[in-house]
């Protein structure tokens, strides 16, 4: 019988996949006075992943704690804009601002897979950038596959707040998130 219940287990485990990497400050907590939410990299083919994946990292920073600069403008802005060039627009954008840092994403997918459970996956990287000196301080990439009837909003979320609880940003209560 136990032998039965650990394969179930097993099986139903089996369809949760998730990875989250991370690097950056060796263990050091970030201070951030206020950070700069640009738009996302779009890197797939649904056109609103991006916007999507933007707004969900703005809401779960607040949730955390973290003091978050994002207009409705730099929201709306189209996917032309969208990629962050060497021109440095964000960097000046975050120094004006008065933003320490910005938080720059890419989508890399967010879509429901083609295999026979049509399961949702996502896969998105954040980096924090300092403002003054362009360095990026700290670097995640989270994937997630959800199961059964997931959305693939319930699969971005998870890995959106995976990211967000790794941060190592000094007086967030990114801790919170599971």
């Amino acid at each position: 019988m136990s032998r039965l219940v650990l394969f179930c287990l097993i099986l139903f485990t089996a369809g949760c996949a998730n990875v989250i990497t991370t690097g950056g400050t060796d263990g050091q907590t970030i201070s951030i006075s206020r950070l700069l939410l640009p738009p996302f990299v779009n890197a797939t083919d649904d056109e609103y992943a991006a916007r999507a994946l933007t707004e969900m990292t703005g809401s779960a920073l607040v949730e955390a704690g973290i003091p978050l600069y994002q207009t409705e403008q730099l929201v709306m802005r189209t996917v032309g804009d969208e990629a962050q060039g060497s021109d440095g627009r964000y960097a000046e954008l975050s120094r004006a601002s008065g933003a320490s840092h910005l938080l720059i994403g890419t989508v890399h997918e967010y879509r429901y897979k083609t295999d026979l459970d049509g399961d949702p996956a996502v896969g998105i990287t954040m980096r924090i950038v300092d403002a003054q000196t362009g360095e990026t301080v700290w670097q995640g990439t989270s994937g997630n596959v959800g199961y059964a009837f997931a959305s693939v909003t319930s699969a971005a979320q998870k890995a959106v707040n995976r990211l967000v609880k790794a941060m190592p940003i000094a007086g967030s209560r990114s801790g919170r998130f599971r």
